[in-house]
């Protein structure tokens, strides 16, 4: 019979504080942003429909890459997505990126590098303006 010590326990007490306060600042912001995430996923869904029933496709075609760009922008404007979000966003598909790439899908992983430039960019554009405002305000 094996018994944890005092540290062990106080490590797995530490670990489910801070899960049930990141549970709790979770379930805050979406109660307190219920209408711009309704928004935004039903955004998503009328892309993801409209992709599927290739609706402007002689005119303009929404393809996936237009779906992810347009999910980031409407991030910002809905969702209220910062630089740092969107930094981490770009870490994220990057670090999937690679992963594919050694799996050898080299077409998903150009296409999630993609969808890494789109949120960098984007996340470089809103730091841009983040100090911007910042020093606006200081003078």
């Amino acid at each position: 019979m094996s018994f944890k010590s005092t540290e062990d326990i106080n490590k797995k007490m530490i670990r489910l504080k801070i899960l049930v306060n990141a549970q709790k600042k979770i379930a805050i912001w979406a109660s307190s942003h219920f209408v711009n995430l309704a928004m935004f996923n039903t955004l998503l869904v009328i892309l993801v429909l409209l992709h599927s029933a290739k609706y402007f496709n002689p005119f303009w075609t929404i393809s996936i890459n237009v779906i992810v760009l347009v999910s980031l922008i409407a991030s910002v404007f809905l969702l209220g997505a910062r630089s740092r979000s969107l930094f981490i966003i770009s870490l994220l598909f990057w670090i999937f990126a690679g992963g594919i790439k050694i799996l050898g899908i080299n077409v998903w992983a150009e296409r999630i590098s993609i969808y890494t430039f789109q949120s960098f960019f984007i996340g470089v554009l809103l730091f841009f303006i983040e100090a911007v405002n910042i020093f606006s305000k200081k003078e």
